[in-house]
C-alpha cells in the first residue's frame, strides 16, 4: 500500500483496439492519497494502473507494519475490518476502487479558513 507524500499520480485506463490505445485519466492523486489499499488488505495483485506525472515521493507500508498498527490503534483496526467485509461481500453496492483521493483544493481552503479565523 502506498501513501503519496508529494507529487502527482494519475490513475488511468487504456482504451485498447477500438480507441487506438488512447489513455483515459480517471483520477488525479495528490499528497495524502492512498493507492492499492484494497489489493493490499486482500493480499491480492495490484489492480490500479497509475503513472507519475511529476516527481513523486511515496510512503510504502508493509503488511507487518500495518498489523502492528492495527493492534495498537483499535479505530484503525475497526475501519479496516469494515473495509475487508465490504470487499468480501459479493452483494456490496460500494465500488471497490483501489485508491483514496485527497482533494488538494479542499485541504487548502480548510487551512486558509482556519488561519483566517485565528
Amino acid at each position: 500500500m502506498y501513501v503519496i507524500q508529494s507529487g502527482l499520480v494519475e490513475v488511468r485506463h487504456y482504451m485498447e483496439r477500438k480507441y487506438n490505445g488512447e489513455e483515459f485519466v480517471i483520477e488525479k492523486l495528490y499528497r495524502g492519497s492512498i493507492v492499492n489499499h484494497n489489493s493490499f488488505l486482500m493480499n491480492d495483485g495490484i489492480d490500479t494502473d497509475a503513472i507519475c506525472r511529476t516527481v513523486v515521493t511515496v510512503y510504502s507500508i508493509h503488511i507487518n507494519n500495518l498489523n502492528i498498527m492495527r493492534q495498537k490503534y483499535i479505530e484503525l483496526d475497526e475501519a479496516l475490518q469494515n473495509q475487508e467485509r465490504i470487499l468480501l461481500n459479493p452483494n456490496a453496492k460500494e465500488p471497490a476502487l483501489d485508491y483514496i483521493i485527497v482533494d488538494p483544493y479542499i485541504r487548502t481552503q480548510f487551512w486558509l479558513s482556519n488561519k483566517h479565523n485565528q
